[in-house]
């Protein structure tokens, strides 16, 4: 087994627990039991399980171990935890259902403010001079797009794909892929994005966000 560390073993320890695994009693075996079984040091699983801890994914008891916080698997809490291990390639696949939608929403549903709220955004990730920056107002942009869309329901959905996006994987699969040539062609897709929705032009939005989303999956992903 490759040595893991602790972030690896608490994704590995949620996707256990998402799966069942321990539900019965809602107690999850000694860390030092743990230890052995990863094969690494305790106080490595103990700052695993304490990524647990600060999620609430578990509670620690002192003297009485360290339980599951959710013992119902089909409960909103356990589905989200679940979903936290989505693949890039599902996300994108995903996104390419839901984002090109939202943008045509937008573009019928926006008003005059939101969408200098979305402009706002795709100039000053245009403007950034260094990639987190620039990363930060290209999530933005896309967020206020989905805030244009009057659909609260399809809102949240995003925040929940946005929090999945900002873990630390996902960034530095983001940061490998970027270049100067890159960042230029996602603010000339976004201008086109940007325009269909200040023309009011729902289709336009579609399949302007559309042809955006797949740029992204082929630099992301080399499809």
């Amino acid at each position: 087994m490759p040595k893991l560390v602790a972030n690896d073993i608490a994704t590995m320890l949620k996707k256990r627990i998402s799966s069942g695994e321990w539900l019965e009693d809602g107690r999850m075996p000694p860390e030092r039991d743990l230890a052995v079984e990863f094969g690494v040091a305790r106080n490595t699983v103990r700052r695993a399980v304490g990524f647990l801890e600060d999620d609430g994914t578990v509670v620690r008891h002192v003297g009485r171990g360290t339980f599951l916080t959710a013992t119902n698997p089909g409960s909103i809490a356990a589905t989200v935890a679940r979903m936290e291990g989505t693949s890039p390639a599902d996300m994108m696949e995903i996104r390419q259902l839901l984002e090109p939608a939202a943008a045509a929403f937008a573009a019928t549903n926006a008003s005059m403010a939101e969408l200098n709220a979305v402009r706002e955004a795709h100039q000053t990730a245009c403007e950034a001079e260094d990639m987190p920056n620039f990363e930060h107002w290209d999530a933005e942009f896309h967020h206020r797009v989905f805030a244009c869309c009057r659909n609260d329901f399809l809102k949240e959905i995003h925040n929940l794909m946005r929090t999945i996006r900002n873990q630390s994987p996902w960034f530095e699969m983001k940061k490998r892929s970027f270049s100067e040539e890159r960042r230029q062609t996602y603010c000339d897709e976004h201008q086109a994005i940007l325009d269909a929705l200040l023309h009011r032009d729902p289709e336009g939005a579609n399949q302007a966000m559309l042809a955006h989303l797949k740029t992204v999956e082929r630099n992301l992903l080399g499809r």
